[in-house]
């Protein structure tokens, strides 16, 4: 009988950090860690033989830096899972890592005591931007002023910003009362109004111009 709780798969190259992840989540409410791993064929092989993990957490040195190689080698085993990447840097790859569904990310500098609500944020399906990569991120995305000549229609900025809140297409069209292709069309007119390759991007880029409101902008 499984202890009740959201289950965790633990992967990262250095057995030491992996043990210390455990032992820190080891008293968190509702969450518990079912393996560690170290290697890539053990991530692999927990993930296609385990019925039960619903969320990963991830060293992704053990891709050798690529954020989005990890996304998809555990999409690819487990589509619905959740995937939080400790991450060391922000380039295009962990842009495009951002823009799946269910993924998000924090510093491997970070205190550990700040992955148990990473972890809780991310289960909630909401968009996870540390302070210190959204920071890297504005930086590196530059925005360009707003054209006014491509404002956001009311029905964009709805999307917009429930996209902000981390509901996935589907829960945005039934939110909303319209189809998902409805939904998911004002969606990528957003990233093309905005020059955003993905969700997160798009999500950064209208905090930095104050284009969501209350509490999202200020997240």
């Amino acid at each position: 009988m499984h202890a009740p709780g959201v289950r965790l798969l633990i992967a990262d190259r250095r057995p030491i950090a992996a043990s210390g992840l455990a032992a820190a989540l080891a008293d968190a409410v509702n969450l518990v860690v079912d393996a560690c791993c170290h290697e890539l064929p053990a991530l692999s092989s927990v993930l296609a033989r385990s019925a039960t993990i619903e969320a990963v957490v991830i060293d992704i040195e053990m891709f050798d830096g690529d954020a989005l190689q990890a996304v998809e080698a555990v999409h690819a085993l487990k589509p619905a899972v959740a995937v939080l990447l400790l991450t060391t840097r922000v380039d295009e790859r962990l842009l495009e890592a951002l823009g799946h569904e269910r993924v998000s990310c924090i510093s491997a500098y970070s205190d550990v005591r700040a992955i148990e609500p990473a972890l809780r944020a991310l289960l909630r399906g909401e968009t996870h931007l540390p302070p210190e990569v959204q920071r890297a991120l504005m930086t590196r995305l530059r925005p360009a002023p707003p054209r006014p000549d491509r404002p956001l229609t009311l029905r964009e900025a709805q999307v917009l910003e429930l996209a902000a809140t981390g509901l996935t297409i589907s829960e945005i069209a039934a939110t909303l009362h319209v189809s998902h292709s409805t939904a998911k069309t004002h969606l990528l007119r957003v990233y093309e109004k905005l020059e955003a390759p993905n969700r997160s991007a798009a999500v950064a880029i209208a905090i930095a111009r104050g284009l969501l409101r209350g509490s999202i902008a200020a997240a």
